[in-house]
């Protein structure tokens, strides 16, 4: 079996690669270093899961571009006003808490996915994102740091491909959606600055991200467990005499 850390290693993210690009601002593949090129002074908003609308989410986010049922699979809503700490006061989190949006829709735009994505396996497989899970390195312009994971695209748009793999500046006037936790770890307001780069999953430092994800995991697994024996139970041969010698009322 492997350890908790090595499967959390393993949602959602396919191998990577670095990307080295040429004059045209293209990707060309190669295996090696991980560092990817940072983008500086960029407008962060904050959004959540579970948003019923705002501004730079005029479809709210009861789903993300690649999940129909983030709100159920998250647990509950995230919102900003029922809090515990870094965390979600209503509910425990089934996913990650730190996480973010950026402006680019893989499954939605398969060919600039293939032409701009750095990391190997862009195409997508059985409809699947090569983006959904890629994790962030979100720095504060005094240089606090947090990591989180990209599980949505916006803010307003989602095919800037030149800005999110590029070196393009955002067409929309914000350039990256935070989520509640990550904005109270940087203690972001509403539209901060801050520089962004992805990063590779196994070059992501221990913290509140990593255990709050194992956390999740945990939470996951105990959820399913839980729902697999409520569904034993009620099919067992027991169950079932039980509810054959229940009388209907009549009206």
């Amino acid at each position: 079996m492997l350890p908790l850390f090595g499967l959390l290693l393993c949602v959602k993210e396919s191998t990577v690669y670095s990307a080295e690009r040429n004059a045209t601002g293209r990707k060309e593949h190669s295996q090696g270093s991980s560092t990817y090129p940072w983008h500086r002074g960029i407008v962060a908003t904050v959004f959540w899961i579970g948003t019923d609308w705002a501004p730079q989410s005029p479809s709210g986010n009861l789903q993300s571009a690649w999940d129909a049922r983030w709100v159920r699979h998250f647990g509950g809503e995230d919102r900003p006003e029922a809090r515990a700490g870094l965390l979600p006061g209503t509910h425990a989190a089934t996913l990650n808490p730190f996480y973010v949006a950026l402006p680019f829709n893989d499954l939605a735009h398969p060919a600039l996915a293939r032409q701009w994505i750095p990391w190997h396996g862009s195409e997508s497989a059985d409809g699947r994102s090569r983006c959904e899970g890629h994790w962030v390195e979100i720095e504060r312009p005094d240089g606090k740091r947090v990591y989180a994971q990209w599980m949505d695209s916006g803010p307003f748009i989602s095919n800037d491909a030149a800005y999110v793999f590029g070196g393009h500046r955002p067409r929309a006037s914000a350039g990256i959606d935070v989520s509640p936790a990550v904005k109270e770890y940087l203690g972001l307001g509403g539209r901060d600055r801050v520089n962004w780069r992805f990063v590779d999953r196994w070059d992501v430092p221990p913290g509140p991200w990593i255990t709050y994800l194992e956390e999740a995991i945990l939470y996951q697994a105990i959820k399913q467990k839980d729902g697999a024996a409520g569904e034993e139970d009620r099919s067992s041969p027991q169950a079932a005499g039980k509810r054959k010698g229940r009388k209907r009322s009549v009206r």
